[in-house]
């Protein structure tokens, strides 16, 4: 028991839920509006694009198209407030990312893990190059700096 509140850490636990399911119940849910995350100084002709992957077939043309250049998957869960935190992160990039819904989605999660090897986290940015992933971030690590310098790199 917390001698300062007279709270058991259950009860802790449970106040902490309820506030985090309070904010995030206030945060939006980016298939419901716009890309741009209201942030001032956001130029609308650099705001990032999401683009809803809506199935798994939906994934072959982006893996192909990865052969040209990078491409960015954000895999986002709109009810929790860590992957609100990235989504506003990504809001930043300035291009077009797909993004999967992984609550509403979780085939096309699996789907991913399955072709690139990479272990599914949400939220979680991946960056593909030549049908491969060459870079990715979860949670906190996501961050507009590095996903665009692994945008960079990855070059042709």
């Amino acid at each position: 028991m917390d001698v300062s509140t007279g709270l058991t850490a259950g009860a802790l636990i449970a106040l902490g839920y309820a506030v985090i399911s309070r904010v995030s119940s206030r945060l939006p849910y980016p298939f419901d509006r716009a890309s741009d995350d209201g942030d001032e100084g956001t130029d609308e002709d650099t705001a990032t694009r999401f683009v809803p992957v809506p199935d798994v077939a939906a994934l072959d043309p982006l893996f192909a198209r990865s052969g040209d250049g990078p491409v960015v998957l954000f895999l986002h869960d709109g009810g929790c407030p860590i992957s609100a935190a990235a989504y506003r992160q990504m809001t930043r990039l300035g291009s077009e990312v797909p993004l999967v819904d992984v609550r509403r989605s979780k085939d096309i999660s699996r789907a991913i893990e399955q072709r690139t090897g990479v272990r599914h986290e949400s939220p979680q940015v991946i960056v593909l190059r030549h049908g491969r992933a060459v870079w990715s971030a979860s949670h906190y690590a996501i961050t507009t700096a590095d996903a665009a310098a692994a945008v960079r790199d990855a070059q042709p």
